[in-house]
């Protein structure tokens, strides 16, 4: 028999065991490499992270905690890695956490909450409770993300008393008048409760009629004047916005484009508001200021949503609501449910 054919097989098995072994991925910094702080510092801050993963855990379960855990993670290596982030240090993270977890437990509670020192604006985002809920449900995706995305938005509109607010009305309000004289207009993009784009909103029609959730009575917009009168009803706006959600979290997930199973992970809470506010960052798994407290807003809303809350400034106090089934001073009037 030749010689040669075995010879090739021994050399290339030589070879092939000769070669090296795959390296094994490198494995995340711990907790306490990424907390740059002198020991009793250090392990006082990993303290409190635990005690913010424990309570999280006890009011809103396992998948909560880990998300939140992947979260603080996330930002403390952007901020040793140079990345943008919502924080210079890890200290003022974890405590701002903290006042976010504390505010939770009370609403999980059904007790009165402070959100003193948060930046929110639940008054922009109660009044609209009802539509947020039939929005999110509509599209299989937890309305507390949507409630996060206005939170952010009407919050960020406050700013600058009132100048940013208002220099965006008069724009959506002369774009609106332009698109309607002449067929389009060169500003003004995005309006409305989640500021969604008029764009945007003109490319959901098929998903919408897929989940079931456009009125099949209702024309679909097709001009960008009819996207953008859609896009002034807050309902409507929820809509093409959880739309345009669903389509982002099913590539994401590797879903594919006609699946309209429903989406709990609580991670979408940090996925929607930082995609919906910038895309780029979200891809690149950055941190700001938008997707840190817009993670910690949809945990927030995704309680509050549930119930019926009164706004007096910056606190928020559980409404009473008439319960069937139980009795109050035995005389068959029903009693206060909170």
């Amino acid at each position: 028999m030749p010689r040669g054919p075995w010879l090739l097989l021994l050399l290339a098995g030589a070879l092939f065991l000769a070669l090296p072994e795959p390296q094994a991925p490198p494995k995340a910094p711990s907790l306490r490499a990424l907390l740059p702080y002198p020991p009793p510092k250090r392990e006082a801050l990993v303290a409190l992270h635990l005690k913010n993963k424990a309570s999280l855990h006890l009011l809103l379960g396992k998948e909560a905690a880990r998300a939140y855990d992947r979260l603080l993670r996330l930002e403390l290596m952007n901020q040793a890695a140079g990345k943008r982030s919502a924080y210079e240090d890890g200290e003022k993270a974890l405590q701002d956490a903290r006042k976010w977890i504390l505010a939770l437990g009370q609403a999980v509670r059904g007790k009165p909450l402070s959100l003193e020192g948060l930046p929110t604006a639940p008054w922009h985002v109660l009044p609209h409770q009802q539509a947020l809920r039939a929005a999110g449900y509509a599209l299989r995706i937890p309305p507390g993300v949507l409630a996060a995305i206005v939170d952010n938005e009407q919050y960020g509109g406050d700013k600058a008393l009132g100048l940013s607010r208002g220099v965006r009305e008069a724009a959506d309000g002369l774009a609106l008048g332009l698109s309607e004289l002449q067929g389009e207009a060169p500003l003004s993009r995005t309006l409305g409760l989640a500021q969604m784009s008029w764009e945007d909103a003109l490319k959901q029609e098929e998903r919408l009629r897929l989940f079931g959730a456009w009125d099949p009575a209702r024309p679909f917009p097709k001009t960008e004047a009819e996207a953008r009168r859609a896009l002034e009803d807050p309902y409507l706006n929820l809509l093409f916005t959880a739309s345009r959600l669903r389509g982002y979290f099913n590539a994401l997930l590797g879903l594919p484009k006609e699946d309209t199973r429903p989406l709990e992970d609580p991670w979408l809470y940090y996925l929607g508001p930082a995609w919906h506010n910038y895309p780029l960052r979200a891809q690149n798994l950055e941190t700001w200021e938008d997707s840190f407290h817009g993670f910690f807003k949809g945990l927030l809303y995704s309680v509050v949503l549930e119930g019926r809350w009164r706004v007096e400034g910056r606190r928020l106090y559980p409404l009473k609501a008439w319960g069937p089934g139980l009795a109050s001073g035995g005389k068959g009037r029903p009693a206060l449910l909170p």
